[in-house]
């Protein structure tokens, strides 16, 4: 992440969580287009209700859902650095699951779940695998050209304010006008937290801040150089 957003997170102890529309990935929170093609013809039940509804109600999960984003790896990725941290003020954060399931509390948000991204074939994938059964599963799904993510999520389903019984186009866009574009989780830092790495073209000063910033919060013994950064032999 950038240092301004690794700031934000210290000072607040908050974790954001951007609504599924607000990535760039037009895909996000969609089933893939065999099952949809196999359920319009009635050939597979749809999961989630009638199958007239199933679309709105899938649309609809789309502005009622928002995620959290990791890369899970055991080694760092240039790739990643350079798509959101290019700037040389890149901090990543290090952690794992079982670390983000005790130190993240989403409530008052009753629906959680928390598991790697499923990368399949939209065009072939008829997705069924069991169990199915939850409206969150579209929001761990991505297409193949996505698979170099290697993508952990967090996604917290939002309740409405109140029910609607005509879906419509009208509806859709009051919704989407009317939920935030994003809502936080208060964390545990010191229980989320493995460890603090700074962008391996970071200069001293930026260094100097990342020291600054985690001292105040106790966390200063866990900031460490990127490995990228290493001296090549010869």
């Amino acid at each position: 992440m950038t240092f301004e957003k690794f700031c934000w997170m210290l000072e607040t102890s908050k974790l954001y969580h951007a609504r599924l529309d607000q990535f760039d990935d037009p895909f996000e929170g969609a089933v893939t287009n065999e099952y949809a093609r196999l359920r319009d013809k009635g050939v597979v039940e749809p999961y989630f209700t009638l199958k007239y509804y199933e679309p709105w109600t899938l649309r609809i999960s789309r502005l009622r859902s928002y995620a959290t984003c990791w890369h899970a790896s055991e080694h760092e990725s240039d790739s990643q650095w350079k798509l959101y941290a290019s700037g040389g003020a890149g901090i990543a954060v290090v952690s794992t699951l079982e670390r983000l399931q005790q130190s993240v509390d989403f409530l008052p948000h009753i629906h959680g779940i928390l598991g790697q991204v499923e990368y399949v074939d939209f065009e072939h994938h008829d997705m069924r695998r069991h169990p199915f059964g939850t409206p969150m599963r579209p929001g761990l799904l991505k297409r193949k050209s996505f698979e170099h993510e290697r993508e952990v999520r967090g996604v917290v389903l939002t309740e409405l304010n109140k029910p609607q019984l005509e879906l419509d186009e009208p509806f859709i866009a009051k919704l989407k006008d009317e939920m935030p574009c994003g809502i936080t989780a208060k964390i545990n830092l010191r229980e989320l937290i493995l460890a603090i790495v700074t962008s391996p073209i970071a200069a001293p000063f930026v260094k100097e801040l990342v020291g600054i910033v985690t001292k105040r919060h106790g966390l200063d013994h866990l900031v460490r150089e990127s490995q990228l950064r290493g001296t090549p032999m010869y």
